[in-house]
Parts: structure tokens; C-alpha cells; sequence
């Protein structure tokens, strides 16, 4: 905008002279670029000329309002001109009239008569005579003598700040519409690139709330639709068909549509000489997103007004009729008839007029893309069917993508839409045909020529691909393969990446372009292969460094035979065709591994990759060589089989896999797996350990059932008092070190067995505490009156779901029915112990009301199950001080722990003594079919509640006094270490081991000697480590690192 001036100064001499070179001077102070008369206006030249055109260059028009310049008829011409231009006009007002003396000065000698007929002309004021458009602006007041002139002045300079973008817009596009106006409106003087988008932009803005300080001319509005319609290759919004007689009102419709920025097609404006006017007309409306029909009664008479209407019709065109005069509807056509118009008369006042036009935006814009698509895909389907359904003219690419989406959308809508939507306008056969046809061709990655070329050469550019196309060439045109909305540059260079050959059109628009020179410069940087043709003489040392060294192919060549040097440039495009594609196509899969961060997944495998190393051999001796991106694909690629995973890797997945079953064990997903591992391995231990020699079990059996039914009278609870009495008599005679009670006894026995329990102090006996399940409470059991608390214990078992006991329970808050802090098993062992001189050392605090300490008899510690080291993750089930059961299993059954008698022996006296004497004697249910029975779950399969209490009893004895151990696990750190290790070791077998016959072996191999050392610590440590977990690790770390692994060579 170096060309243009921010203000011209339109002023009288006679009154205004001195006043506007001031004004002039002080505006050039301030930065101004001011147009003045005085100053440019060279000698030898037509002024009014000089002066048209410093005004059109000027974003502002200062008319300095006095009786000289109001009254000039040059000042008059100026006015009109930046009228007609719709320039910002700042009146100035200097002088209101002038006195007669001032008169005489300037005519001395004139008679006074001629000063009244002056006066009677208004000439000596500013005012009778104005222009009605000065009288309408708000003046800056600048009177000499009267205002103040620097408060005037900064004033001034506000308004020419203010909008001061929009308003050097106005001129600029002004002066370059002007100038394509001169030239006969040629496309080459059409606006292109990032300049016409900032222009239509421009067009579009609207002041909200307040004044523009200038309207676009209509020339702005066709100069910018027209740079539009020339980038969409030749398309329109809005094809206008009427009646000649209408001409004047179709004129101004299509203003105020060009006003809105939408392109429309005349027949006016768009028909060229020497060409086919049916043919012209019919592309017309193939072109058109619309057609908006004048009905009138001079339209519904023509011919050719029916004839565009049928074949707009025909290709479901949406019509938008426009009423402008009253007409019978009788005589409209039933095809309008059907179609909702717009009244719009021509006569009718302006203000209604706008508000038609409005109503006709409005349905122009409403659906706007979804018109504008089928516009676009009805001309390709055409095209393609005019040139014998050509192949290269079908759908690609994102093309293809965004047009198969339009038509599957237009589907769905116009089976929902309303009779005003766009079931009406639905797509033709020929369009689904042609899309149809797209979608079966296989995707093509490269196409065969990009065609560069400024937008002034955009008709040759046209016949170019037209011309290629029906060559059987695939080609990228900006026209046909940018759809609208989209990043201009991006999409460009897209296009020259996936293109064989890079043509370029040598014309001065071209060479002086900086949008080609970009393209020109990416070109060279993939090292594509560039072809040239001359389309226009140009000096060869103007030409770009990289298209100086290509031999170009001259159109001028031949008497500017188009088709003779046609024939030439398609043998240089043929020449050497695979090695051209192959370039192409390994450029692509380069860039596209450089875009994803080099990924693996993309490189070269199998029979690409030998084609591609065959292809680099041949690039010594061609044209053009191979990129520096391509040549680092290909090492790559063929390093890619000797690729291993790294060690981090192998790491990391281990670590995942770890913490994944870290969390998994954490939340318990695993405890029941891990038990029945536990189970299993337990049961497999060797069954050679002897039954526990300190114990006798006296069971209630079925015979001993039948006895106590026959001999004894009925009693309260399980064992009749008399029968208890004499079971204890018989005991106490072979003085048994110690005898418990499995039975419930909450109720006073007879006096003679009271007494007997009294004084058998070796008796222990058992109660049950409260507990509560499900929201009900199972009522604790007291123990016999007869027995103190010291020696009663609670024989609650801690159980899992199917009454299953792998664990024993030595210490449990006390409560009202079952007040003891210690397990029947422990009372039993405790004492026993205690006798054999170990101590007992509690692991209460002092308060004895929290389990803080170690459980200890003398030096030996008793192994508490707690944290989350275990199978256990659930806390809530190692209340207490719990540990785990080591099962004495002879010969593998639990059963046989101990010797067992029943009762009816006993009271019948077939027991040895010794049998009895210095034995721990317990007493309960053996039998398993009697309703009081308590039959447990447990490893070994099912055994009695006296069974289990001396199985609890026994091992803690045998951990005292005979160093048998307890069962141990690690804590939850040495468990999650031994984790890892195992997922390492998975990891490291997929990763050593390339054949997955090897990896199968050596996996089932670790999972063998995890099995042996997990079986090996439990039977023989008595140590419990997991068994689940680590090997869920190992499967899934392998099957991990095999998976990237696979994914790096095999993505």
C-alpha cells in the first residue's frame, strides 16, 4: 500500500488556498502521506486524470467546506468521484459565506449588481448550494477566527486513526479492482492466495453497533467473488436465471448477493465470445451450489428459462424462486409451483427490498456445505462420464473419505428431513455411481503429476489437467483436491509429496510468485522430479536457481500448438516411470516414519524391502537421486530383522507386570487361587511323620451313640451327666495329664458330676463367643458353672467360606458369654507346656488389651499369620493372634494324628491305661451323622471339631518340644521381590530366545522348578511362598516382552 495516500485534500482556491497547505504541511508533520495539488500533480499530464486517480489511491477524502469549493464544479467532480468510489469523506468546514468586500477584492471593478445576483445564487455561502451528501456527515469544525484549530486538528487526526485497517483495505482493493477493470476484468488481475482470503474476510466484516466509516463499492463486491470464483475453478453459490426483460433487477440482485461475498454466475458476465452458448450455460448451472429464478411473466414465457430450470432440476438442484412481480399462479410453472418463493416486487420500496434479500441470504447460506459438496461431486461425476468414465478422474484419497461421508450424511437426512430440507435436493444416480466406482479402486498413495502455476494462468492451468486426464494421468490441482476450510499450505505440500512429477507453469505471474517458489523449493527439498513448460515468455535470468536447470518444454513452440507440445510433455512425464514411482513411494513411507517418531511399525519388511533395496542400487546412476530421509528408511529398515528389545524394556515390563499383580493380590483378585495352590502343595507333603503319641481322642461314634441311648436317661445337653460322670471316673483312675471337653455345657450339672468337675483339675472345658454374619447374630455359649474361666478356652474356629479351616485362632477379645482371651487349643497347650517348665510369655501390652508382642513358650516363638505377605489380603480374617495350621498327617491322613477311642470302650474298660495315663485326652464328636456333630473342611477333606482342636494342640506342642515349625510365609516386600524375580525371568526367556518352540520349553521349564521350590519349602521348610502369583507373572512379562518384541520386527 506503498502507492496509496492517506488523505486527498479537496479544497476552492479562492477561499482555501493558505488554509490547505497548512492543513497539508501539518498533516505531513504528523506521518501523513497526503494527496495536495500543489504538490502532485507533474507538469505536461491531464490533470483531472491525476487527480481521479490520487483520489481512488487515497483512504481519505478532506473537503474543506467553503462558498469556493462548494460552488466549484472541479470540487463537484471530486465529490462524485469519491462517492462512486464510497471513500470515507471528512468534511472540513473553514469559511461559511464571505462579506462583499471580500467579493470586491477578488473582482475589482465589478458592479455591486453583480455581488446581489451572486448572493441570489448562493454562491457567497456554503450552505444553499452544498452536496446533500457533505450536509449529512458530522463536519469538523475548523473557521478561522472561531474554533479553536489544534482541538479541530486532533480531532481530525482521531478519525483518520480510527478503523484506519479497514478503511487501507478499502483502498487497496479498490485500486487493484481498477486496475483488473482496465485490463478488460482478466483473471490474471484477480486476487490469489492468502490475499484474497484476507479480502473476502474483509468483505464479510460487519461494524457492530456502530457506522462503517466506508462501504464496499460494487466493484470491491465482483472483483472479490470473482477472485473466488476463479480459486474454486470457476464455481458458483448462485446461478441467476431470468428473463432479459428483468435484466436491471437481476443486476441488482446479484450486487446485494455480492455484497454478502456470494459468488453468482450471469450470462451476463460469464459467457465468453466464441464459445457454444447452451454448453456454457449448462456448465453454468452444473457449477452453481444454487439456482435462484426471477419469476416474472417474461421468464415463465422464455425458452431458456425453462430450459435452465429442467436441467437444474434434473440434477436435484435446490431452486430458490423469486417473485417479483404479481402474476397469476396459474401461469407458473408446476415444477416452481411446488417450491416455496420469495416475494420480492420490483417496484417495491427499498427498506422491503433489503428484507427479501435477506430472506434469500438466509436460504443461500442454510445448508451451505452440504450444497457446495454436492456441487462439487456432481461436476467430477460428470466429468468422468463425458470423458468415458476415465479412471484417473475418480475419487482418491481424502477426497474419496470427505465424499463418501457426504453421501452416507445426505442419506440419514433426507430421511429425516422436513419438506423444506434436504429431502428434496438428494444426490443423483450419476453421483452415487461415480462414488460407488471411487470406493472400488484401490487406494492409491502416489499420484502422477502436481501442477504448480500462478493463479493469473489459471485457464491454461485448467486445459493442463484436463488435458492429463484424459491422458489416463492422475493429478493433483489445487482447484479440484483442496476442499474448502482447509490449511492451503498444508494441503499443498501434501499434494507435491504424493505426486510423481512436480510440473510447474513458467509464465511472469509464476516466477514472481512467492506461493510458486515455496512450492519449487519443497519440490527440490524431497527431491522430486520437476518438468517445466513455457507458457509465457519469460527472461531466463528471472527464473528460480532450480527451475534454470531443467530443460523446459516451450507451448509457444509449434505456432503455440497446443496439442503438438501437449504430446511432448506426456513423453518426458512417461519416461521412466518405476523408478519415478518407487521414489515416490518410499518418499511417502519415509515421511510418514519421520512423522511417527520413527516408529518401527513403519519400516520396510519382505518383498518391500527387497524392491526398495534394489531400487537405492539403481539411484546411483538416475534422476533424481534418493532423499537423505529415504536413504536412512532403508538402513533402517533392513536393520529391523537383527532387532532385539532393549534390556530396559524387558525391565520396565517386568516392573508393570509386577505391580499389576502386586495390585491384584492387594485386592485380593488372588487368594483364592493362592490357597488352593496352598492346599494342593500341602496335601502332596510326605506322609511319613508319626501320629502324635501325648495325645488320645475319645470319640463319640455311632456305637458309643447307640450306648449312651440304651444305658443312660436322657439329659439336658450331648452327654447325659451320669454318662460324663463315669467317662470322668474311668479317666481320672488312669490319671491322663490332661482332659479336654469338646462339648457345650452352658446349664448346672447334677451334684454328683458337679463335684467331679470341681475336683478335676485337670479338666478344661470350652464356651463360644458372639458373632455376627449377614446382618444376624449367632448367641455365644457359656462355659460349665462347674469349671473356672482359667480353665475353659473358646473353641470358635476361624473359617472360610464352605466351613473351611486352614488356620488356628490362639487369642480373641473376650465377651459376655465366652470371657476368655484364650483358644481352647491354647489353654491345652499352655498348660501342658507350662508343666514341662517353658513359660508362657503373652503378647498382650501391659494393659492386656491390645496384641503388640510375640507369642512365646520359653525361647520358642509362636509364628503369627498378619500382614499381606501371606494368600491372606483380606485383614478382616486375621483378627486376633492367628496362625496357620500345620496339619500332622500320617500316611497323608489328618485323621490319624492321634490314637482314637471311642467312648462306649472307655466307659466299657477296654483302654489300656496306658493308653490314658500322662495323655492329653480330648473329647467330642467323631461320629458324622449325628445332627450335633461339628464336621470342619479342611486340606486333608473333612474332619471332627475335637480333631481339629487337637491338631491346633498338637503342633503347638510339637513346636515347643520337638523343634517341629510352625508354617512361615515372607512379608509383603520379600513376597513382591520373589514376584519380580520371576517376571524377570520370564522376560529374559522371550528375550534370549528367538524361536518360540525355545520360549515355550524354557517357560514350562521355570514354571516346573517355580512348582519344585515352592513344594520343596512347604513340605520341608514348612514355608509358604507364593505359587500363583509369580507364576501369572512369569506368563504374562514373557507374553509382554514377546509382544513388543513382535511389535518391532512383525508391527
Amino acid at each position: 500500500m506503498n502507492s496509496c495516500f492517506d488523505a486527498f485534500i479537496s479544497y476552492g482556491r479562492a477561499d482555501s488556498k493558505a488554509f490547505a497547505t497548512k492543513l497539508h504541511d501539518r498533516l505531513v508533520e504528523q506521518g501523513f502521506r497526503v494527496w495536495f495539488d500543489q504538490n502532485d500533480i507533474p507538469l505536461g499530464v491531464d490533470y483531472q486524470k491525476q487527480i481521479d486517480d490520487g483520489l481512488e489511491k487515497s483512504h481519505n477524502f478532506l473537503f474543506i467546506i467553503a462558498p469556493h469549493s462548494i460552488n466549484s464544479p472541479y470540487c463537484g467532480l471530486e465529490i462524485e468521484l469519491a462517492l462512486r468510489r464510497n471513500k470515507r469523506i471528512i468534511p472540513l468546514l473553514q469559511v461559511e459565506q464571505i462579506t462583499q468586500e471580500t467579493w470586491q477584492q477578488r473582482n475589482p471593478g465589478r458592479p455591486l449588481s453583480e455581488w446581489e445576483d451572486y448572493k441570489a445564487k448562493g454562491k457567497h455561502s456554503s450552505f444553499p448550494n452544498m452536496h446533500p451528501a457533505i450536509s449529512k456527515i458530522n463536519w469538523v469544525y475548523m473557521r478561522e477566527g472561531i474554533d479553536d484549530f489544534e482541538k479541530s486538528f486532533a480531532g481530525l487526526l482521531e478519525i483518520l486513526e480510527r478503523d484506519r485497517d479497514y478503511v487501507h483495505q478499502h483502498t487497496y482493493l479498490l485500486t487493484k479492482a481498477l486496475l483488473w477493470e482496465h485490463h478488460q476484468k482478466q483473471s490474471r488481475y484477480l486476487l490469489v492466495g492468502a490475499e484474497r482470503l484476507e479480502a473476502e474476510a474483509w468483505l464479510k466484516f460487519r461494524f457492530q453497533a456502530r457506522q462503517p466509516p466506508c462501504e464496499p463499492t460494487d466493484l470491491h463486491c465482483e472483483f472479490i467473488c470473482e477472485s473466488t470464483k476463479n480459486a474454486e475453478n470457476l464455481m458458483t453459490q448462485v446461478f441467476l436465471s431470468y428473463a432479459d426483460e428483468d435484466r436491471a433487477f437481476m443486476e441488482k440482485v446479484a450486487k446485494t448477493l455480492r455484497r454478502e461475498a456470494i459468488t453468482i454466475w450471469t450470462n451476463k458476465t460469464d459467457i465468453k465470445t466464441g464459445v457454444e452458448y447452451g454448453e456454457v450455460i449448462n456448465r453454468g448451472i452444473e457449477q452453481a451450489d444454487n439456482m435462484v429464478f426471477l419469476i416474472s411473466s417474461a421468464s415463465l414465457k422464455s425458452v431458456y428459462c425453462h430450459k435452465e430450470l429442467t436441467y437444474a432440476l434434473s440434477f436435484n438442484k435446490r431452486i430458490i424462486p423469486l417473485l417479483i412481480e404479481e402474476i397469476d399462479p396459474e401461469q407458473i410453472s408446476p415444477e416452481l409451483r411446488t417450491i416455496q418463493f420469495i416475494k420480492c416486487p420490483q417496484d417495491q420500496d427499498e427498506l422491503n427490498y433489503q428484507a427479501d434479500m435477506a430472506k434469500l441470504i438466509q436460504i443461500v447460506q442454510e445448508d451451505a456445505t452440504y450444497y457446495e459438496q454436492h456441487k462439487l461431486v456432481l461436476t467430477k461425476a460428470l466429468k468422468w462420464e463425458q470423458q468415458k468414465r476415465n479412471p484417473s478422474i475418480l475419487l482418491r484419497g481424502f477426497d474419496l473419505r470427505l465424499t463418501e461421508a457426504w453421501l452416507k450424511g445426505a442419506k440419514v437426512r433426507s430421511a429425516k428431513s422436513g419438506s423444506t430440507s434436504l429431502s428434496e435436493h438428494p444426490p443423483t444416480a450419476l453421483q452415487e455411481e461415480f462414488i460407488a466406482e471411487s470406493l472400488k479402486q484401490p487406494p492409491e498413495a502416489a499420484l502422477d503429476v502436481f501442477i504448480s502455476y500462478s493463479r493469473a494462468d489459471s485457464e491454461f492451468a485448467r486445459k493442463l489437467n484436463n488435458g492429463l486426464q484424459i491422458q489416463n494421468k492422475t493429478t493433483w490441482f489445487d482447484q479440484e483436491s483442496i476442499a474448502s476450510g482447509e490449511d492451503f499450505e498444508r494441503e499443498i505440500f501434501k499434494g507435491i509429496e504424493s505426486c510423481n512429477n512436480f510440473l510447474f507453469i513458467i509464465s511472469p505471474h509464476s516466477i514472481n510468485s512467492p506461493y510458486c517458489a515455496n512450492e519449487v523449493e519443497y519440490a527440490q527439498k524431497l527431491n522430486k522430479r520437476i518438468v517445466t513448460v513455457l507458457y509465457q515468455k519469460v527472461d531466463p535470468k528471472d527464473l528460480h536457481p532450480v527451475l534454470a536447470s531443467v530443460q523446459w518444454i516451450d507451448f509457444n513452440n509449434h505456432r503455440g500448438d497446443f496439442f503438438t507440445n501437449f504430446g511432448e510433455l506426456t513423453r518426458t512425464l512417461d519416461a521412466d516411470p518405476e523408478y519415478i514411482r518407487n521414489h515416490t513411494r518410499l518418499l511417502l513411507k519415509a515421511m510418514e516414519w519421520e512423522r511417527e517418531g520413527q516408529d518401527d511399525s513403519f519400516l520396510l519388511r519382505g518383498k518391500n524391502l527387497k524392491t526398495g533395496e534394489e531400487w537405492l542400487a539403481q539411484s546411483a546412476n538416475k534422476e533424481p537421486p534418493p532423499t537423505e530421509l529415504q536413504v536412512q528408511y532403508l538402513k533402517a529398515s533392513q536393520e529391523l530383522p537383527k532387532r532385539q528389545v532393549k534390556p530396559r524394556t524387558v525391565l520396565l515390563t517386568s516392573v508393570a507386570v509386577t505391580a499389576f499383580v502386586f495390585a491384584a493380590r492387594w485386592f485380593g483378585l488372588l487368594q483364592w487361587a493362592e490357597l488352593a495352590a496352598y492346599d494342593h502343595l500341602l496335601r502332596l507333603r510326605p506322609g511319613n511323620e508319626k501320629p502324635d503319641d501325648r495325645f488320645l481322642i475319645v470319640g463319640l461314634d455311632e456305637d458309643s451313640i447307640n450306648l449312651l441311648n440304651d444305658k443312660y436317661e436322657p439329659g439336658k445337653g450331648t452327654l447325659p451327666d451320669r454318662a460324663l460322670d463315669d467317662l470322668l471316673k474311668v479317666l481320672n483312675k488312669n490319671q491322663p495329664k490332661l482332659i479336654g471337653l469338646d462339648f457345650f455345657r452352658d446349664y448346672a450339672a447334677k451334684p454328683e458330676l458337679a463335684t467331679r468337675m470341681q475336683q478335676t483339675q485337670n479338666l478344661i472345658a470350652i464356651c463360644r463367643s458372639t458373632t455376627e454374619e449377614g446382618g444376624e447374630t449367632d448367641r455365644g455359649v457359656k462355659q460349665p458353672p462347674e469349671v473356672p474361666i482359667e480353665r475353659v478356652g473358646f473353641a470358635d474356629l476361624v473359617l472360610e467360606d464352605g466351613n473351611f479351616a486352614r488356620r488356628q485362632n490362639l487369642m480373641q477379645p473376650p465377651d459376655e458369654f465366652c470371657n476368655t482371651l484364650d483358644a481352647f487349643s491354647l489353654v491345652l497347650a499352655r498348660r501342658y507346656l507350662e508343666a514341662q517348665g517353658k513359660s508362657f510369655t503373652s503378647p498382650l501390652n501391659e494393659e492386656g488389651t491390645d496384641i503388640t508382642g510375640t507369642m512365646q513358650f520359653g525361647n520358642t516363638a509362636i509364628v503369627r499369620l498378619q500382614g499381606k505377605g501371606s494368600g491372606y489380603q483380606n485383614m478382616d480374617q486375621l483378627r486376633g493372634y492367628q496362625t496357620l495350621i500345620n496339619f500332622r498327617a500320617p500316611q497323608g491322613d489328618a485323621r490319624k494324628f492321634a490314637q482314637v477311642v471311642s467312648l462306649k470302650d472307655v466307659l466299657e474298660n477296654r483302654i489300656p491305661a496306658e493308653a490314658i495315663r500322662d495323655r492329653i485326652v480330648l473329647i467330642g464328636y467323631t461320629a458324622n451323622t449325628h445332627t450335633a456333630a461339628d464336621i470342619w473342611n479342611t486340606p486333608y477333606g473333612d474332619l471332627p471339631g475335637v480333631m481339629l482342636h487337637g491338631q491346633m494342640t498338637s503342633q503347638l506342642l510339637s513346636t515347643v518340644l520337638n523343634a517341629r515349625p510352625l508354617i512361615w510365609c515372607w512379608n509383603l516386600w520379600g513376597g513382591t521381590l520373589w514376584i519380580l524375580g520371576w517376571s524377570l525371568v520370564g522376560g529374559v526367556i522371550v528375550w534370549q530366545f528367538n524361536r518360540l518352540s525355545h520360549q515355550v520349553s524354557a517357560t514350562l521349564a521355570a514354571l516346573v522348578l517355580l512348582y519344585i521350590i515352592c513344594y520343596g519349602m512347604l513340605a520341608y521348610q514348612s514355608g509358604w511362598i507364593p505359587l500363583v502369583p509369580p507364576a501369572i507373572a512369569l506368563l504374562i512379562a514373557g507374553t509382554g516382552v514377546g509382544y513388543f518384541t513382535y511389535r518391532l520386527r512383525h508391527p
